[in-house]
């Protein structure tokens, strides 16, 4: 007897797309944890040329635009976030944080996305993407509320 598990073909055809996504969610993280790591050596607020802030600027302005977020909760979030970057009030290290914590939460909701329909109830497929999803999504409303 095999010790191997059945994995679907439609998730195994996915593998690529979700294990880029994981990687962009593991890069988006250092890259929050670096402008933190600067906020709290310095006691400054980063200037806006920082690479790191400028890496999440654009990769939450092309995950925005990839996320499937027609006629979701996401799509209000997403203004606001807009809204919240283009006022231009905030220092850079919030809107760091909240273009991160966005950006994951995107990157979440479009794997959620790309999941078949009838696995996305299967706790053995989902339970651990939806949790990191509502946390991701918990953490980006506490940033908005908090602006």
């Amino acid at each position: 007897m095999s010790d191997e598990k059945f994995v679907d073909p439609r998730l195994q055809a996915k593998e690529a797309v979700f294990e880029q996504l994981h990687l962009s969610t593991y890069d988006t993280m250092t890259y929050a944890h670096a402008i933190i790591q600067e906020v709290n050596q310095s006691g400054r607020d980063i200037s806006s040329s920082n690479e790191h802030y400028q890496q999440l600027r654009r990769d939450y302005e092309v995950t925005r635009a990839m996320a499937p977020i027609a006629d979701s909760p996401l799509q209000s979030f997403c203004q606001r976030t807009d809204d919240a970057i283009q006022t231009n009030k905030h220092a850079n290290a919030s809107i760091a944080q909240l273009t991160a914590a966005a950006t994951n939460t995107l990157n979440h909701w479009r794997i959620l996305c790309e999941i078949p329909e009838d696995l996305r109830e299967v706790n053995a497929v989902t339970k651990q993407l939806k949790q990191n999803y509502q946390n991701h999504l918990n953490a980006w409303k506490h940033i908005l509320s908090e602006l």
